[in-house]
């Protein structure tokens, strides 16, 4: 016969112990911050876990770049750090949820599929871009919007008038003239 003590405390055990992992796996990803630096060591970006900005360093030889490169340089560190989020999180979330895990999977699909790929000619790791040129590709918002379509010179026609259908009044007109 089962001994409902015992079970009852094997259960408890296991609820501990997935509290445990539980709380780990969530200290874990708080504490998670990924540092990308630029390819001229200039600009240093930290995201979190997700992600997001959580800090930035603008070094002193930025003062003589142009805002746009350096917005430009700017977007692209953050983007190769955001890039490595999902292997980041994967290496430190492996031993506790488990490599192959169902929940690992789902997580991961759900990290890749919201982070950008990494920049061109970016090499992972924290190794930069690899090229010094200064312009690696025109982004979306380079290019100037196309102008509006030629306005027509003819003027505006007069609405045009519904023929009047008989309805049986004889006046002609509409009832709320």
């Amino acid at each position: 016969m089962f001994d409902p003590e015992q079970l009852l405390s094997q259960y408890e055990g296991k609820l501990a112990e997935a509290q445990a992992r539980s709380d780990a796996i969530r200290e874990n990803l708080a504490n998670m911050r990924i540092t990308e630096r630029s390819p001229d060591g200039q600009i240093t970006v930290t995201v979190n876990d997700a992600g997001n900005l959580v800090g930035l360093e603008l070094g002193q030889a930025l003062q003589r770049k142009d805002s746009a490169s350096v917005a430009q340089d700017i977007m692209r560190t953050v983007q190769a750090a955001q890039s490595r989020v999902a292997t980041t999180v994967q290496e430190a979330m492996s031993p506790l949820m488990g490599a192959d895990s169902e929940a690992m999977h789902l997580m991961m699909d759900k990290l890749r599929s919201a982070q950008p790929p990494p920049p061109p000619q970016y090499v992972p790791g924290g190794g930069g871009y690899g090229s010094s040129e200064p312009r690696l590709g025109a982004i979306e918002d380079d290019t100037p919007p196309p102008p509006p379509p030629p306005q027509s010179t003819r003027p505006p026609q007069p609405p045009r008038r519904r023929p009047v259908e008989d309805d049986d009044d004889f006046s002609n007109g509409g009832f709320l003239r």
